[in-house]
């Protein structure tokens, strides 16, 4: 596999002192350097500085019509990439703090005018005069093999030239990794007058984008490129607020992702060690999860929605095998983890009795497993419940009776209170579901929900690439009898809001109904829960509404708990799901009050029969 530079302008590095950076990186983190045989790197300075020198511009090669497959692919990867890099210290992922669009335009516009040691009034150039770039474009394919598989790594002006290049590749090239450093593609004072770069990405024939910035350099003024290329995925590094190719592909984290693709090495099949290694709680929900997730996916009646559901399926599946891969160098794995790495989706063990199978299959029925992707499966997950009480070992009409339960619950609570049925309850368990990457996750859970911290034990370590988010699903969560603490911690440090506490009852509500439903034990106590969130719901609308402006955003929020959880009261009598002697008493009420309205009428008619 050959090594592919193209290079910023300058004086095209003809020492090739980027090459001796790679080597330096690939060198700290354990690789063999590139020999500079093995490497292609055409030098096209001249053509900037020779009159007249133009070409047409070479045609594009990349014609397929429909790549959809090869997309969904493309995103598996780079997800791939997001976990490697993700746990490589000194790469900055998603969050960073970007210098907004004016300052940057500012910044850049500055350089072209101003600093002609950057390449950035070069691009603009380029951009602008078809044949220039024509020219350039034909002496770098030239110099490319017509088929075969390369590296693409280019810089600043390069990486403009990179992502031009794309399209017109020769067919039968295949780009393995692309990885630009210092780019400044996004800027748009290089756009003006000129609407040419990469209208479509090749998803077929690039495996991966990695755009590396350092924020202080000046050329890319802190902004990467996922938000001009769709195909771009970008990371920052610290290289000191430089612009120099040698000391970006000198980080060791980068050179790594380099040799990732360099120096491919093949996975060793992971296996279940000689002593028996039983699945973990946590491990066996996130097996639930995954197979709730394919039910799911199995009675979604769009066939283009069907397909996404799958890919992304698929990628949240890729996530927990990465975490098994993982762990399994330092402790013993499960049978059933062993066979999941291999790309076999274990059968469930039945350890689940009815009473906390019903309380997971709640959660998992109202749960977006897929998440952070938002796909509309309409009535999959209802008819997902059959096949998982035959899963778990129970008769279908068990599932059913889950179903008609929460749907009971669904009618009732959210005809007026606009719950977000459908999707991830994210508030309901006092849980923060975070981004960190097109794919992972990270998942952080209050101590008052889930003990000292969420899913400890087995594929409890949470990387920067997270768990998986709706598959890591938070085991018994709807079988708790505890109520959801109002105080409970988020990341933030602050308090849950309650009506996030509200949600989290809305599932315990439709849990413990399912139960009932099921003439399994439930809990009775749960009104109590319920009446003390009323409470302090009430509390804090009473004292916010003294000062704060009537249509204040949190107020309403706070209003919209209230709604819920009075209507979720008004469930709780309606299907006798409250304490006995609350029931009781409520009987008598109304049995009083029926009395008395029966005695008004009579009264009423014998004062009417008297005047007559």
């Amino acid at each position: 596999m050959r090594v592919v530079f193209l290079h910023g302008l300058g004086d095209g590095d003809p020492e090739l002192g980027w090459l001796d950076g790679l080597n330096i990186g690939l060198t700290q983190a354990g690789f063999a350097p590139v020999d500079s045989d093995k490497v292609i790197a055409p030098r096209y300075r001249s053509h900037f500085e020779t009159a007249g020198i133009s070409a047409k511009v070479p045609p594009v090669t990349y014609k397929t019509k429909d790549d959809s497959d090869a997309r969904l692919a493309f995103e598996r990867r780079q997800a791939a990439v997001q976990r490697f890099l993700g746990y490589e210290a000194g790469v900055g992922t998603f969050g960073y703090g970007r210098v907004p669009d004016a300052p940057v335009a500012v910044i850049q516009q500055a350089a072209i005018k101003a600093v002609p040691l950057f390449d950035l009034p070069h691009v603009k150039r380029y951009m602008q005069d078809e044949g220039l770039r024509g020219a350039i474009l034909k002496y770098i394919l030239d110099h490319l093999p017509g088929t075969g598989e390369i590296i693409l790594i280019a810089h600043s002006l390069g990486s403009v030239v990179a992502i031009d290049l794309l399209d017109n590749l020769h067919p039968g090239l295949h780009v393995r990794r692309f990885v630009t450093i210092g780019s400044p593609a996004s800027a748009k004072a290089i756009h003006v007058g000129s609407d040419r770069l990469l209208k479509r990405f090749p998803y077929g024939r690039v495996d991966d984008w990695s755009n590396f910035l350092d924020t202080g350099d000046p050329v890319t003024a802190g902004r990467g490129l996922a938000s001009t290329f769709q195909g771009a995925q970008d990371f920052t590094v610290d290289i000191g607020h430089k612009h120099d190719s040698k000391l970006y592909l000198g980080h060791t984290s980068i050179a790594k992702l380099i040799a990732q693709t360099l120096y491919p090495t093949n996975s060793v099949a992971l296996r279940g060690g000689d002593i028996a290694v039983r699945l973990t709680d946590n491990e066996a929900t996130i097996l639930l999860s995954l197979h709730f997730a394919h039910a799911v996916q199995r009675h979604i009646k769009d066939k283009d929605a069907a397909v996404r559901y799958a890919s992304a399926l698929t990628a949240q599946q890729d996530e927990v095998v990465a975490q098994v891969e993982m762990n399994a160098g330092s402790v013993g794995i499960a049978r059933e983890l062993a066979e999941l790495a291999g790309g076999t989706l274990p059968r469930l063990p039945h350890r689940w009795k009815m009473h906390e199978a019903v309380g997971e299959l709640v959660v998992l029925s109202l749960t977006n497993l897929v998440e952070p992707y938002e796909i509309d499966v309409e009535r999959a997950p209802r008819e997902a419940l059959l096949d998982m009480a035959v899963e778990l070992g129970f008769q279908r009409s068990t599932g059913t009776k889950i179903g008609d339960a929460i749907e009971e619950v669904k009618t009732h609570i959210g005809r007026k209170s606009g719950l977000p049925w459908g999707r991830v309850l994210t508030a309901a368990a006092g849980v923060a579901i975070i981004a960190a990457g097109p794919v992972g996750l990270a998942l952080a859970a209050p101590v008052g929900v889930f003990g000292a911290a969420a899913l400890t034990g087995g594929l409890a370590a949470l990387g920067p690439g997270g768990m998986v988010g709706g598959l890591a699903m938070l085991g018994g969560l709807a079988g708790t009898g505890a109520a959801v603490a109002t105080s409970a911690a988020t990341l933030s440090g602050g308090p849950v809001e309650p009506v996030a506490d509200s949600n989290a009852l809305v599932l315990r509500v439709a849990a413990e109904y399912a139960r009932k439903s099921l003439d399994l034990p439930y809990d009775k106590g749960l009104w109590y829960d319920i009446t003390d969130l009323e409470s302090q719901l009430s509390a804090r609308v009473n004292r916010l509404a003294v000062y704060s402006d009537p249509g204040s955003p949190k107020l309403e929020n706070l209003r919209v708990g209230q709604r819920i959880v009075a209507r979720l009261m008004d469930f709780m009598l309606e299907k006798n799901l409250g304490p006995a002697e609350l029931v009781s008493a409520e009987v008598d009420v109304d049995r009083a009050i029926e009395k008395a309205r029966r005695t008004m009428d009579e009264d009423a008619r014998l004062e009417a029969w008297n005047r007559g």
